[in-house]
């Protein structure tokens, strides 16, 4: 009997998240990987709700847990710069009790790739040039490698998918932009002590400084709302740099010692804060998942889960049936209701990140600075209602995939 074989082009988490699952159904499976390596550094992000459950049945939760990211105390700051409390956003957000994680992306894609890197095919350095069905499959070209034909192709490469831009058109068509940037990078270990955090907010924009209690380097995450987002050439750091400084001309605390990192940073992540909508998720024999899809937005804080979250569903309706077609629509009739109540988490307008007024900051302050009180009244799972709501609001199906030898219970 013919193997069934999947491409997958992504190799950060919705992608090895993917092959695991049909790896160990027995397909044959490649992912195509645009960098040259495996990225290893990257911010935190959370697995909670359904993903807990699928990491799970993956044999992976307490492996993903003993990588878990620690935050330090950070200090909220006033716009004069005055120390308004103490925040533990380790335990703002995930509950320890339901499983949830938060790992650096980084950790976790070197979680994924090891737990699949045995029966999956990785190429680094390469990406698709062309998409062509056939009676026989899927015919895909490459900037390097040899061509090849397989049953299905699966786009799991990030909010700016070539997968999807090769099926479906320009990305201008599903991106839709929130209004703010956000730009992360690694700062020198000497300019902020270890086990420091800062998060420092005027109307508009947020400056957050964070370095580690082990003495790894401390990331500054900013970001600010901008007239034109998408204006921004985010490959072009001088542009970068000098809307960055521009955004934060005015701003009394650290900001400029911060942004004069910015030029020299090798790992800069610069983005907009965006989503990506479309009515349907496949065409054919290609299909998308994660981010290509149906990216929530960055601060949101559910990407990862319902990438995750995504993937298993997909891999579970592929192998239920021999009809890709069939699986990829029965894949978006599952999912689609529980990505769109995540998505629609990044559209309130009481961000606790950024604040577009200065009557939303005031009210941001006052709300945050209870939390300190909250948490040492055990009360704090008041502030989760929303979130843990939205990311329990996948049901899985009994067809669904199990690991039977080491899956955890």
């Amino acid at each position: 009997m013919t193997r069934r074989s999947a491409l997958i082009s992504g190799a950060s988490i919705a992608g090895p998240a993917l092959a695991y699952w049909l790896a160990d159904a027995g397909w044959d499976v490649t992912v195509v990987e645009r960098a040259e390596r495996l990225r290893t550094s990257g911010y935190p992000v959370d697995v909670r709700g359904t993903a807990v459950e699928v990491v799970r049945r993956m044999g992976l939760h307490q492996q993903i847990a003993s990588r878990a990211y620690r935050h330090v105390p950070v200090r909220l700051l006033t716009p004069s710069g005055r120390r308004l409390c103490t925040l533990d956003f380790g335990n703002l957000l995930n509950s320890t009790e339901a499983g949830d994680v938060e790992i650096t992306r980084g950790a976790l894609s070197e979680v994924l790739f090891a737990a699949t890197s045995d029966r999956v095919t990785y190429v680094f350095g390469d990406s698709i040039e062309s998409l062509t069905e056939t009676d026989r499959g899927v015919d895909v070209t490459f900037r390097h490698r040899p061509p090849q034909t397989v049953d299905v192709v699966v786009g799991a490469d990030g909010i700016h998918s070539n997968v999807r831009r090769l099926t479906f058109g320009d990305e201008s068509r599903f991106i839709r932009h929130l209004g703010p940037y956000a730009a992360i990078w690694d700062l020198p270990n000497d300019m902020f002590s270890p086990g420091t955090g800062f998060m420092y907010s005027h109307a508009g924009r947020t400056a957050m400084v964070e370095r580690p209690a082990d003495g790894s380097p401390a990331r500054a995450f900013l970001a600010f709302v901008h007239p034109t987002p998408g204006a921004v050439d985010r490959h072009d750091t001088d542009a970068i740099l000098a809307t960055v400084r521009g955004a934060f001309a005015e701003d009394r605390w650290r900001t400029a010692e911060v942004l004069d990192t910015l030029a020299g940073a090798e790992d800069l992540y610069f983005d907009t804060v965006s989503q990506v909508r479309m009515d349907r998720w496949s065409s054919g024999r290609v299909a998308l998942i994660g981010d290509a899809a149906y990216a929530p937005a960055f601060l949101s804080g559910q990407g990862t889960s319902i990438a995750i979250a995504g993937a298993y569903v997909l891999a579970s309706e592929l192998v239920a049936g021999d009809r890709p077609e069939a699986a990829f629509a029965a894949y978006e009739r599952r999912l689609r209701a529980y990505v769109e109540k995540n998505q629609n988490l990044a559209l309130r307008t009481d961000s606790s990140v950024i604040s577009r007024t200065p009557g939303q900051l005031l009210r941001r302050n006052a709300k945050l600075a209870t939390v300190p009180w909250l948490q040492r009244l055990g009360l704090a799972h008041v502030l989760q209602t929303p979130l843990r709501t939205a990311a329990t609001d996948l049901t899985l199906a009994e067809h669904d995939l199990r690991i039977g030898s080491t899956s955890e219970v």
